[in-house]
């Protein structure tokens, strides 16, 4: 009974000397450790040593034992972790160092600036690095990274306060799509087209891009794909094309002129010349309702979808690739990737795709997921609907208010 009582006395003193100051042991067979840390830069200590080093770095001649270690940068959170070491050994330790929120994020909204609104959506960036954003019910918003001016019907030409997208031509000429039609705008003056002054099937314009011909083409909620050569309108219905439905969500444009047409509903169709083709689950897109569809240096399609009810089963959204052959699930083969709805996405200037979702912001390299959420980051609420890189690299999302996002830039 003393053997025993003596015994759990000794190892209750080492479960206390190790969480006060974790012992070495020395006099055996010498070992290495290897720091690296992203990123780079991180100071280290070792048992509450301050090793004047930075990484990464390589420690030689090292005793083999239980070692603390502590990492510290301006910026990051303190991170400690706690390493056992073994004789005659090289070991490596890789940290990803959780950047200080404060640092890296700022939120822009009602309660701390003069937006006029929280419920932000599209946001777009242009040659001087402006930030244009469009809301639901308080009209258009420019950022200079300043001040807010704000665009609605009380003060501009503007055909409605309910914004939906935002194009930007390269000569700064700058279109919007509202409920009440859509919108073309110099810095100064607005000219409107809608049911009012032109044969359009409906007001609700969900989106507008550009063709390499220079004609427009714009998605309706009701009454399909418009094609519009800054007199007239063409359109494009379920009833007299081949398009699947008559709500069209998104437009992409690639770089053989063939239009990609994201649907809500029915998935992708295509129109190349006057040749229609439509992809959906017997082209294993599962996903029907279309947010957004982008091209990667490659020519490879990314789709963001988002998920719906459909005969009261839920209809998951995904991240899907089309090689031109197939559809891949990206959410499938990377289960790390957040959330069931899709609802943006954009590439950074190295290649980084930028998700929003409904369960935060997420990076992807193609093989790492990263991603921010309420929860480790400076969003206020998971839910990002839009994402948008300006000139600096930095990130613009829409959430609850306006987010920026300075970090993920290596």
């Amino acid at each position: 009974m003393k053997k025993i009582l003596s015994l759990l006395i000794f190892l209750l003193l080492l479960f206390i000397s190790c969480i006060d100051e974790p012992p070495v042991l020395p006099g055996l067979t010498k070992s290495r450790i290897v720091f690296i840390t992203d990123p780079d830069s991180i100071s280290v200590m070792l048992n509450n040593d301050n090793l004047d080093k930075v990484t990464p770095f390589t420690i030689d001649d090292l005793d083999p034992g239980f070692f603390k270690i502590d990492l510290n940068r301006i910026t990051y959170l303190d991170t400690s972790i706690y390493f056992v070491l073994k004789r005659n050994v090289s070991d490596t330790i890789s940290i990803e160092m959780r950047e200080d929120p404060p640092f890296w994020w700022e939120i822009y909204n009602t309660s701390n600036s003069e937006i006029p609104t929280n419920q932000v959506a599209e946001i777009e960036v242009d040659a001087a690095n402006n930030k244009w954003i469009t809301t639901r019910g308080s009209g258009l918003l420019k950022f200079d990274g300043t001040e807010f001016t704000v665009y609605n019907t009380a003060n501009s030409g503007i055909p409605d306060d309910n914004l939906n997208d935002i194009f930007i031509e390269e000569n700064g000429i700058l279109w919007v799509t509202t409920d009440n039609g859509f919108a073309k705008f110099d810095g100064t003056a607005w000219i409107v087209f809608n049911q009012q002054n032109l044969n359009l099937p409906d007001n609700i314009i969900t989106c507008i891009t550009k063709d390499k011909e220079g004609i427009y083409w714009l998605g309706t909620t009701n009454g399909g794909l418009l094609k519009f050569d800054g007199a007239d309108v063409t359109i494009y219905n379920y009833f007299n094309s081949g398009l699947p439905t008559n709500h069209v969500n998104t437009i992409t444009i690639d770089e053989n002129n063939i239009k990609w047409i994201g649907t809500w509903g029915e998935g992708i169709a295509t129109l190349n010349g006057d040749k229609w083709e439509v992809y959906d689950k017997f082209d294993g897109l599962f996903s029907s309702f279309i947010s957004k569809i982008i091209q990667d240096q490659e020519g490879n399609k990314l789709i963001a979808a988002a998920s719906s009810v459909i005969n009261s089963v839920l209809q998951p959204g995904a991240l899907y690739k089309f090689d031109g052959i197939s559809f891949s699930n990206l959410h499938s083969v990377y289960n790390e990737l957040p959330g069931s709805t899709v609802m943006d996405i954009a590439f950074d200037e190295n290649q980084r795709l930028w998700l929003a979702t409904d369960e935060g912001l997420a990076r992807f390299d193609g093989n790492k997921v990263k991603i921010y959420n309420s929860a480790n980051s400076g969003l206020p609420t998971n839910f990002v609907l839009s994402v948008a890189i300006d000139l600096n690299q930095d990130k613009w999302v829409s959430t609850f208010g306006l987010g920026k996002y300075t970090g993920g830039k290596k």
